[in-house]
Parts: structure tokens; sequence; C-alpha cells
């Protein structure tokens, strides 16, 4: 794997960050967070639409007031639109906080959106989701609760817990698992999470429908914002922040599923504030959004292609 070309896709000094990508309709869409630093209550979701060669043709926002939108993630539904997900925290007149929930938006074209549905429960930040047919999946984790749920439905209508504590301190001894992604073999799952505590070594899951039995190897890797794509039956691409050389960085590497064994590994210019990346997969091209901060110290989106 190495890097054909890396475009900056951010403009201004803002803090750009928290990055997804998705092709639809023959277009790449990049969401990410726009706001004034790190941790702030102003975060925006700016959309880019762009060609395969990164050039943007289009952009976008969603902001909603004295709201902080965090994390956004793009997937397509099962009848051909585009959904964004983003955590909200809520705010008074005054700032104080009120309250934070999960919402979705859903788009034709990804220009124009609807107005936002509240998914899941309040205070369970649902990271991702992801698709299996006509039903959607996703981890919630709530950091009191040292623990992740999983979730399953249809965000647009109904979107329940199916189990409980899937990962969590008190079953798995194992504190703090957060963001997630999932990935679908046939009736096969299986789950990366990043954790935050003890050890902070990420964890691999699997699981057979109905997936309500979840079984977790440690990776013995820090792995920050992950996010997987299925190559083979027992292959996916991972991306996300790591720890080299004492530095955070931002890595590509494959992950065997049966043996969390990883390979192949692609750094990517980064450091500082980084990570967050998106993947799509086009042939034999990887495309691959992400953040850092390692030029100038200023927060910017990154866009790579990359040969597989």
């Amino acid at each position: 794997m190495n890097i054909k070309w890396l475009k900056k896709l951010s403009k201004n000094s803002k803090h750009n960050a928290f990055t997804d990508l998705c092709l639809f309709k023959q277009a790449l869409y990049c969401c990410f967070r726009q706001a004034s630093n790190h941790v702030s209550g102003d975060g925006l979701i700016r959309i880019q639409v762009l060609d395969l060669m990164g050039n943007i043709y289009s952009s976008t926002s969603i902001k909603i007031t004295n709201t902080d939108l965090r994390d956004p993630k793009l997937t397509i539904t099962p009848d051909g639109k585009l959904m964004l997900l983003a955590y909200a925290r809520c705010f008074d007149q005054n700032g104080d906080k009120l309250t934070s929930k999960n919402l979705c938006w859903v788009s034709q074209d990804g220009l124009s959106w609807s107005s936002p549905n509240t998914v899941g429960q309040n205070y369970w930040w649902l990271w991702r989701i992801r698709w299996r047919a006509d039903t959607a999946y996703g981890f919630a984790y709530n950091r009191q609760a040292n623990a992740i749920d999983l979730y399953q439905g249809d965000p647009r209508r109904s979107f329940h817990r199916i189990v409980a504590s899937a990962l969590s301190l008190q079953k798995h001894h194992l504190a703090y698992p957060n963001e997630s992604d999932l990935i679908f073999e046939n009736d096969k799952c299986y789950a990366l999470v990043r954790r935050d505590a003890d050890t902070y070594s990420a964890q691999l899951g699997s699981s057979t429908y109905p997936f309500k039995r979840w079984f977790w190897r440690d990776l013995d890797l820090y792995l920050g914002g992950p996010v997987m794509q299925l190559i083979d039956k027992h292959t996916a691409l991972v991306a996300g922040r790591i720890i080299h050389q004492q530095q955070l960085k931002t890595a590509l590497f494959k992950l065997n599923l049966l043996t969390g064994v990883s390979s192949e590994k692609l750094l990517l210019p980064s450091g500082g504030d980084n990570s967050y990346p998106g993947l799509v997969v086009q042939g034999e091209h990887l495309y691959l959004s992400y953040y850092s901060s390692h030029e100038g110290n200023q927060s910017a989106i990154y866009l790579a292609q990359i040969i597989l």
C-alpha cells in the first residue's frame, strides 16, 4: 500500500476534525466537525461533495443553535438515501449543558437534509451504524457505565438496544470501551472497539447472527477512532490513531479477523491532534479521509488516495 496523492480539504482557520467518508451516486461525500476548538459548544457539520480526484465541487453545512454537533458518520440506507449520524450536546442560553443525544438526518443528494430524528438513548453515544440488509446495527457507549450496548433497527423509525454490556468493565473486566466499528461477513459480525483505561488496548469482537453473544480478543495495541473495511473473508483494512515511536499517528493496516494479527502498516502524514478516518474502497484504490494538526499546528482535513 502506498499513497498516490494527498489533498488538504479544509481552507480556514477553524478546528476541522472527526471525518467520515462515503461513496454515493459516484461521488465522494466527506463530512466533518467544524468548530472553534476540539471541545467547544459551537460545532457544526460540514459536508463536502468531491469527484474521485479529490476536487470539491459542492459543500453544505448543518448547524443547530446552542448545540455542539460531534463526530458525524455517513451511511447509505437500503432504499438508497444518504444518512448522517451525529452526537449532539445541547446547551441553554447561558451555556449550561441540558442533554446529550444522537441525531440522524437523511438526504437524496447530500446537500438538502431532512429535519433531525433522535436515535437511541440520551447520554449513550451511538458511535457509528452499519447496515446488514435492511437492518442497521451500532454500539453505543457511556463513560459512567463503563460499557457498550448493541442497538438494532432503522434509525429513522425505531432503534433499540438488543444487547446490554456487550463489552464492559463489570462483565469482562475491561474498562472504558467507547469508539467502535462493525463489519459483516454473511452471518458473522466483527467489531473493533477502542478503550481508554487500564491497558488501553483495543478489542476485536466476533459474533454470529442474531449477534446476542460476543467473544473478544485483545489486540495489544491502542487504536483511536477505528474504522474497518472488509477486503476478503478474513481480512479487513483498518485505520485509526496509533502510538508510533511515542507519537500519535494516523495509520492504515491490514487485520486478520481470525487471529487479530496486523500487517502492512502505512503511516499517513499526521501528528498532534489527528485521526478519525473514513474509508472508501473503489477498485484498486482506497480513499481515506482524516484530520491532523501536523502542519502549522492547525487542525485540517485531508483526503488520500492509496493504491492497494
